[in-house]
């Protein structure tokens, strides 16, 4: 009974960064990683069944991690969509689902950011805990949804959609800082400041976006470097596949 409310509790842990729980985050990811890389080519041959395969898994995590928190937590302050790695994670459903290259252009600079509650992990359950693995799940997925859109329609990060994105961003961060406001929650993470808390508000929140718009910079710069890699397959805006030269 004690293991059972533990796999429930969304207030377990947290993990410590660099601990065993988040090494093996890491290295969950990093297969996933090399899994996707290196089989690229299988990947694109099968573009269809793994972009249904990978929406149907995200889907499940949603509702898992939604229903969870409904359920066992203050919702309001901690179920809410208000994180930028849930955010990712409709936007991943959502562009999974259509193919949108414009939903893919903001989602691929959001994924950057969500580089950073990965690795610098705050008040993330550990891998004998429910939300432990709604966590990871979201983020394996979020983190390499750029690659995948790049394996599969050879999309790229454009330059006009820095601003885009960064748009985005501002106004999902004006939305987090005000249910934080009426809930209590830790949106964004501008209520209880994982790092650099001596800046205070609104200085944290003001560098919380400059960071933001330095990794979407850095994001398209790395892209840059990334070779062609062959025909790609186009699935914008259908259900179907087209190989495109």
């Amino acid at each position: 009974m004690r293991q059972v409310e533990h796999f429930l509790d969304p207030y377990a842990g947290p993990i410590a960064i660099g601990g065993v729980d988040h090494v093996i985050d890491v290295l969950i990811l990093l297969v996933f990683a090399v899994a996707l890389i290196g089989g690229r080519h299988w990947v694109r041959e099968h573009a269809y069944v793994v972009r249904r395969s990978v929406l149907i898994v995200s889907v499940v995590q949603q509702t898992v991690s939604y229903i969870g928190y409904a359920a066992t937590s203050n919702f309001w302050a901690d179920g809410l969509p208000l994180h930028i790695s849930r955010v990712s994670a409709i936007l991943c459903a959502v562009y999974l689902a259509t193919g949108s290259r414009r939903v893919m252009d903001v989602l691929g600079y959001f994924s950057a950011w969500a580089w950073l509650s990965f690795l610098y992990p705050s008040g993330v359950q550990p891998l004998d805990n429910l939300f432990g693995w709604t966590f990871l799940i979201n983020h394996v997925i979020t983190l390499l949804i750029p690659a995948l859109a790049w394996i599969t329609s050879d999309w790229r990060p454009t330059r006009p959609a820095i601003w885009r994105a960064f748009a985005w961003m501002v106004v999902y961060s004006l939305l987090a800082v005000g249910s934080n406001a009426l809930t209590g929650g830790n949106y964004f993470y501008q209520r209880e400041m994982p790092v650099a808390s001596f800046l205070g508000q609104p200085w944290y929140y003001l560098s919380s976006l400059a960071l933001g718009l330095a990794f979407f910079w850095i994001t398209y710069g790395v892209s840059r470097l990334i070779p062609d890699d062959g025909p790609a397959l186009s699935l914008q805006g259908t259900g179907l596949l087209r190989l495109r030269t």
